[in-house]
């Protein structure tokens, strides 16, 4: 029944298969924090990849603190990226009078300081709204600094995701690249964030089949690395935040590129394997083979746990809708698709989970008070993908987050999701049972 309190709460959402062509999903409220849709934050989290680097954030202290937070919290993990941001703050008089002398003297200072061989320059929203004219006060200083400067724009308030400012990213790294003799059997991956990328299932098979993967960008690059990269024979593009720069490359390089999102179900990621293996000419059927047949004995042992429980799923890497698919395919019914968008690219996916009989609320997910009143409402056993723990387990859902298969590619990636989805983490009943107490107010 739909809630008295908020009976509006149904407007925000269709069904799956009431989806529009475009895949544009309605706005749920007006008001939107610095997170996942942020490409400052997005960016700012990902130029620590690139070796040799350093980057200045430029914007006001709101901007400057969410990317401040973001790198502290890393430092607390295991995560070996290293804490190569700077910061400068715009106050009132520079938005007033202008940036340009202080990002000048930021830029010097970086430069004769710290030695990068990249300087990353990423603007916020302040820049490309007050209007100055940011990329020729970079190019008066070029010739005085050392490093190379690569500028990202990241101007969020003319969209509503960080799609656009990661491209950016992407597209700055094709500044460094130079024309190369190519080399057969040779691969860039593009798209894939993990300080352990080289050891993923694909590489290792790859690898296996004497292809020599030159780089994983944006996985831990030097520049020198990304200046050889269009010797590559193909890129195999992950995500579609790097598809611009693979079209770059091939239109200045002419360095092939195969489009291939991950995947979840053990019957896709064989023919994205495969698709991979003919643009190399290679044969890897038989080791497919014997990986696809672990994961389906891997699959039935996670039916007899899970079947009958239900869930919603958001903040997954690759292709949502497969994803969703497996998930059905184990018993596990997905009631809702929290997302951010849908991707011309998902419609096959979405056909066939239709096909499955799985007719999921889709919801847009950017803002999380909406998100707790829907999982509310729903009230699923699980949430899949999300890094948020606490919300779900105040209303009483088991949290599964996804973050180690996010970084895992292949068979061994849709093995990973079944393990965590399986697996009940120490101390879990213990949080929801806290954020029980804490949301009846009784302490």
């Amino acid at each position: 029944m739909m809630s008295q309190q908020h009976p509006d709460i149904g407007t925000k959402y269709i069904r799956l298969s009431e989806l529009p062509d475009g895949g544009s999903l309605a706005t749920t409220a007006h008001a939107k924090y610095p997170g996942q849709h942020c490409s400052f934050r997005a960016v700012a989290g990902t130029v620590p990849l690139i070796k040799n680097s350093y980057a200045l954030l430029l914007g006001p202290a709101i901007c400057l603190y969410n990317a401040k937070l973001s790198m502290n919290m890393r430092s607390l993990t295991s995560d070996p990226r290293p804490n190569n941001l700077l910061f400068v703050n715009y106050s009132q008089e520079d938005i007033i009078f202008g940036f340009r002398e202080k990002v000048r003297e930021a830029i010097l200072q970086a430069d004769r300081e710290y030695h990068p061989e990249v300087l990353f320059l990423i603007t916020s929203c302040l820049q490309e709204i007050v209007g100055e004219d940011f990329d020729a006060c970079i190019d008066e200083v070029r010739p005085l600094v050392r490093a190379r400067l690569l500028i990202i724009h990241t101007e969020n308030f003319t969209c509503e995701g960080a799609a656009p400012g990661v491209e950016n990213m992407f597209r700055s790294l094709f500044e460094l690249m130079k024309e190369q003799p190519q080399e057969a059997r040779t691969a860039n991956i593009l798209g894939l964030w993990t300080s352990n990328a080289r050891k993923t299932e694909l590489v290792r098979l790859l690898e296996s089949k004497g292809v020599r993967i030159k780089n994983i960008i944006p996985s831990y690059c030097t520049p020198s690395e990304l200046e050889a990269a269009p010797g590559a024979q193909l890129n195999i593009v992950l995500d579609q935040y790097g598809l611009p720069l693979a079209r770059q490359m091939k239109e200045r390089f002419g360095t092939d590129y195969i489009y291939s999102r991950k995947p979840y179900q053990p019957d896709s990621i064989e023919q994205w394997y495969h698709e991979i293996a003919a643009e190399l000419n290679i044969d890897i059927q038989t080791e497919v083979a014997d990986l696809k047949e672990k994961t389906l004995a891997f699959q039935e042992k996670a039916r007899c746990a899970l079947d009958g429980l239900t869930c919603a799923i958001s903040g997954v890497s690759g292709r949502p809708f497969d994803l969703a698919s497996l998930l059905a395919s184990v018993g596990v019914k997905p009631e809702a698709m929290l997302l951010q968008t849908v991707l011309s690219e998902d419609r096959p996916d979405i056909q066939s989970l239709l096909d499955l009989g799985v007719d999921p609320i889709i919801f847009r997910g950017d803002n999380s008070l909406q998100n707790d009143e829907l999982l509310a409402r729903l009230s699923p056993d699980l949430t899949v993908g999300s890094f948020e723990r606490t919300s779900p387990a105040r209303l009483g859902i088991r949290p599964v987050v996804l973050s180690t298969s996010n970084y895992l590619l292949g068979f061994e990636s849709t093995i990973e999701v079944l393990r965590l989805l399986m697996e009940k983490p120490p101390g879990l009943e213990a949080l929801m049972y806290k954020e029980r107490i804490l949301g009846k107010g009784e302490c």
